[in-house]
């Protein structure tokens, strides 16, 4: 049975498939249109106003570890940041996060058969919200398993601001 997946670079080594049937749009945002949130955890930006309705924006950098330092300078202050929004219906509770992407890829589609275990040299980071990889032109892309992902989320969020 095949799987359709949309593939997006958070970092130059890491790509990410993302399941279509849980992506929404992808949207740009203006870092100096997001508002930041005092006391919510270190890897949101902040919010922004889609659509009549606040969509939380995710540092995904921060979130999955990937740069050392993404401390926000003057150049990002200007700097577009391309998002994919992710929502999935959890418990009767529509749940929707922006995850901001270095780069899109495109559609991807897999035969199930051709998914793998995550390997051991998957980041931990990453481990925890992806649930296979498939090699593809001789790049690993790590499928994110949307439910788990948007409740880690949640409860990460909710542990900082208790």
């Amino acid at each position: 049975m095949n799987q359709e997946y949309f593939v997006v670079e958070l970092s130059a080594s890491i790509q990410l498939g993302l399941p279509l049937v849980d992506m929404g749009t992808v949207v740009q945002f203006e870092q100096k249109d997001i508002c930041l949130v005092p006391g919510v955890a270190p890897f949101w930006y902040g919010v922004v106003n889609f659509k009549g309705s606040l969509l939380w924006v995710l540092d995904s950098d921060r979130f999955f570890n990937l740069t050392a330092n993404s401390d926000v300078n003057s150049d990002l202050l200007n700097a577009k940041l391309i998002s994919v929004l992710l929502t999935h219906q959890i418990k009767g509770t529509q749940r929707r996060s922006a995850l901001v992407v270095q780069k899109l890829q495109g559609l991807l589609t897999v035969d199930s058969s051709k998914l793998k275990p995550l390997s051991t040299s998957v980041p931990s980071n990453l481990q925890a919200v992806c649930k296979a990889e498939v090699e593809t032109d001789n790049n690993i892309i790590y499928i994110l398993d949307s439910v788990v992902f948007l409740q880690q989320l949640h409860q990460q969020s909710t542990l900082v601001s208790a």
